[in-house]
């Protein structure tokens, strides 16, 4: 069959991350039944756009931006919008703010990428000018200098069609972290309104699919792409039915993973699933001590975390993951003493190993601490009280890199920063 148009669509990192996105997946699985279209998912490690006139990014994290440079210059592709190629762009990061790439990008689909890129490519042309300006009326479309930003958050996952075909290339190595894997993706959005979380901007309710929808795409995804572990992908795994979905899995034969849990949301029967599902981590996310968590909307007692280590201890699960903050608004020394308690009672309570992660708080635009400064000095200060006064060992992410995270979110043109 010969195609007469083409979509490149790009996740600007290495592939063995990328694989496991579901952004390009969607895309992938909807343009490539459209009649004349073919749809690639290309990296940062592995791209060819010759020949390609429609590009898609998924921008995840702000310091992928770069790597949205370097493909186009490895492409001969210009970043002036002259140029013959049109690019556009989705994903968190873009959503969140786009003037770090109105410079460099043609269009950006806002919100859920199912309700318009069908629509988009109806419309498609060679002639960019005349192609922009009609899609410039889609919902979820913004074209920069042309129309006004409408998201399209708002969506039925029972009416929409699931990425089924999950291709993985021919050999994976250790570094595609979860192997061969079908990625079941049973919600959207978050019911919880953490004031450091960017969800509420993107999703004010919960969109749940079906039970019986989710039975059916675990049914021909594992089929399809002879399978047997399952991913779940959850802003919070608080589906009402999480149970029963991990129920089903586990009567398939399959094995499967969840995401981070919500303690409170967890009991003994929960932790038996995961752990009959093969899971041996459990991944949680306290955040700080407990009187500033709850000031930060997350309203949970360490005595919830200590209950769920119990329940954790009682399956004999491995290990547990903390990732935990630093550089919160108002966050005082006496709450990293509370914080050093806090994981010291964790580390003794628990019969395995606990691995804790400290992040820097990055705020972005649209979250309820989007005007909180970074303040590099600040955090490196509370960085070393942590490593004068914590006895277990932890993991600390890259603060230069988290700063520069920060100031690309809140810049208006990425090459600046």
């Amino acid at each position: 069959m010969a195609f007469s148009k083409q979509l490149a669509i790009i996740y600007p990192n290495r592939e063995f991350g990328g694989i496991y996105s579901l952004g390009p997946l969607i895309l992938f699985n909807i343009v490539n039944k459209i009649p004349g279209w073919r749809c690639s998912r290309q990296y940062l490690d592995s791209n060819n756009l010759k020949g390609i006139n429609l590009i898609g990014f998924t921008m995840q994290y702000e310091l992928d931006f770069y790597n949205f440079e370097k493909i186009l210059l490895k492409n001969n592709i210009s970043l002036e919008k002259s140029r013959k190629e049109i690019i556009f762009a989705g994903g968190p990061c873009v959503n969140t703010n786009t003037k770090p790439m109105e410079n460099y990008i043609d269009f950006f689909i806002l919100g859920n990428v199912e309700n318009v890129i069908s629509s988009v490519l109806e419309l498609y042309t060679n002639n960019k000018d005349e192609f922009l300006k009609n899609i410039s009326k889609i919902k979820g479309v913004y074209i920069p200098g042309l129309n006004k930003k409408i998201d399209n958050f708002d969506i039925d996952l029972d009416k929409i069609e699931y990425p089924i075909l999950q291709p993985f290339p021919d050999r994976i190595t250790e570094e595609f972290v979860f192997g061969r894997v079908f990625m079941l993706e049973i919600e959207r959005g978050c019911p919880f309104a953490c004031k450091f979380c960017l969800m509420k901007k993107f999703y004010d309710k919960v969109h749940y699919r079906s039970l019986d929808n989710i039975k059916q795409i675990i049914d021909q995804g594992v089929k399809i792409n002879k399978v047997n572990k399952i991913i779940i992908y959850s802003p919070s795994f608080t589906h009402p039915k999480r149970k029963e979905i991990l129920k089903y899995i586990l009567s398939k034969g399959l094995e499967f993973s969840v995401p981070s849990l919500k303690v409170e949301y967890v009991d003994k029967e929960l932790l038996e699933l995961i752990k009959n599902g093969g899971q041996k981590t459990l991944t949680v996310a306290p955040e700080c001590n407990e009187l500033l968590r709850k000031s930060i909307g997350k309203d949970i007692s360490d005595e919830i975390f200590f209950k769920f280590i119990d329940y954790a201890n009682f399956y004999n699960f491995k290990k547990i993951k903390y990732y935990m903050m630093i550089g919160l608004p108002e966050q005082t020394e006496k709450d990293l003493g509370e914080l050093v308690d806090f994981i010291e009672l964790s580390k003794k309570r628990f019969k395995g190993e606990l691995y804790v992660s400290i992040n820097p708080f990055v705020p972005k635009p649209g979250m309820q601490f989007e005007n909180h400064i970074f303040d590099k000095k600040l955090i490196k200060k509370q960085l070393m009280f942590l490593k004068k006064h914590l006895k277990v060992k932890f993991k600390v992410a890259n603060i230069n890199l988290s700063h520069k995270e920060w100031l690309l979110a809140n810049s208006s043109d990425f090459r600046q920063i």
